[in-house]
C-alpha cells in the first residue's frame, strides 16, 4: 500500500512537470510567432513605401490605436513620396522586447535616397536607429508609435517634433551629401520677408529661412509690388540661405508710404519646396 502510495505521488508530480514544460514551449512558440509576425509586418511596409503606395502603407497603421498624430503621420509619408526618390534601404533588426502582445522592434538602416527640394536632386546617405512599436489587433500587427531617428517622415519638421528620441540613436550629422561626403541637416527650409524701412523712395527688407533645411536651388525669386502704379517687378537674390538665417538687407526702388503701400514676396511661383508656403509674403 505505501509503495503504491508513493509510485501515484510519483506519477502525479512527472504529469505537472511535463505540463508545466509543455506550458513553457507553448509560451516560447507563442512569442517566436509573434515576433514572426513583427518583422513580416515591418519588412513588408518598408516595401510599400519603397513603391510609394501610402494606401498600402496605411494598412499596417492602426488609427485608432496610434500614440501619435495620426493625420501628422500620414501628411508626412505622402509629403517624403513626393520630395525623396528612395535608392535603397538596408536595415539591420537590433532586437525585438515585448510588452504582452505588443512587440518593441528596434531596427538600424542606412538609407540612400534623393531629395528633389530645390531645383537639383541632391543624393542623401542617412543611417539611423529607430524603435517601432506594434500591437495586435483582430490578430493582425500594426504600428502603433515610431521613436528614435526617423526612419519615416524625415521631410516633415512638424511630424519630427512628435518623435521622441530613443538611446542609442544616430546624430543627425549622420546625414551625408553623397557626392561631396558633407554632413547636412536635411529638412525643409521656410522663407519669409521682413521689411525694415521704406524710404527715399526705396524700399528695405530682409529674405529669411525660417525652417530647418537650408535652400538648394542657387538662387530665389522675389517680388516687389509697387502699390502707387500699381505694378509688380520680380527680382532675384542669386544664393541660398541657410536655415535659420537671414540676408543682409535688401533694397529696391519703391514709391511707397501710407498711401501707396505695397509688399514684399519671396518665392512668388513656388518654385522651393517649404514647410509653410502661407507666409512668403510682408505688406506695408
Amino acid at each position: 500500500m505505501y509503495k503504491l502510495l508513493i509510485i501515484s505521488i510519483f506519477l502525479m508530480a512527472s504529469v505537472v512537470l511535463n505540463a508545466g514544460s509543455e506550458f513553457d514551449k507553448d509560451i516560447t512558440v507563442l512569442n517566436q510567432t509573434r515576433d514572426e509576425k513583427v518583422t513580416k509586418v515591418f519588412k513588408e511596409m518598408m516595401a510599400t513605401y519603397d513603391d510609394e503606395n501610402v494606401d498600402e502603407f496605411f494598412e499596417y497603421v492602426s488609427e485608432d490605436r496610434f500614440i501619435q498624430d495620426y493625420m501628422l503621420f500620414y501628411d508626412a509619408i505622402e509629403l517624403d513620396m513626393r520630395v525623396y526618390d528612395t535608392l535603397s534601404i538596408d536595415t539591420w533588426i537590433d532586437k525585438i522586447t515585448e510588452d504582452g502582445v505588443k512587440r518593441f522592434l528596434y531596427v538600424r538602416w542606412e538609407k540612400r535616397y534623393l531629395s528633389t527640394l530645390g531645383d537639383s536632386d541632391t543624393e542623401i546617405v542617412q543611417r539611423g536607429y529607430s524603435r517601432f512599436l506594434f500591437d495586435e489587433v483582430n490578430g493582425k500587427y500594426k504600428l502603433i508609435e515610431l521613436a528614435g531617428n526617423n526612419f519615416w517622415g524625415e521631410s516633415s519638421p512638424e511630424w519630427k517634433e512628435e518623435v521622441p528620441q530613443i538611446a542609442g540613436q544616430e546624430p543627425e550629422t549622420s546625414k551625408v551629401v553623397a557626392s561631396t561626403g558633407v554632413a547636412v541637416a536635411m529638412g525643409l527650409p521656410d522663407l519669409t520677408v521682413t521689411i525694415l524701412d521704406c524710404s527715399g523712395g526705396n524700399i528695405y527688407f530682409t529674405l529669411n529661412n525660417e525652417g530647418i533645411g537650408d535652400t538648394t536651388a542657387g538662387s530665389i525669386e522675389y517680388e516687389v509690388y509697387d502699390g502707387s502704379i500699381p505694378a509688380t517687378n520680380a527680382y532675384t537674390y542669386n544664393n541660398d540661405i541657410a536655415a535659420g538665417t537671414s540676408t543682409g538687407p535688401i533694397s529696391q526702388s519703391h514709391n511707397c508710404d501710407a498711401v501707396y503701400g505695397g509688399s514684399v514676396t519671396v518665392d512668388p511661383n513656388d518654385l522651393i519646396n517649404e514647410s509653410d508656403e502661407t507666409n512668403n509674403q510682408d505688406s506695408l
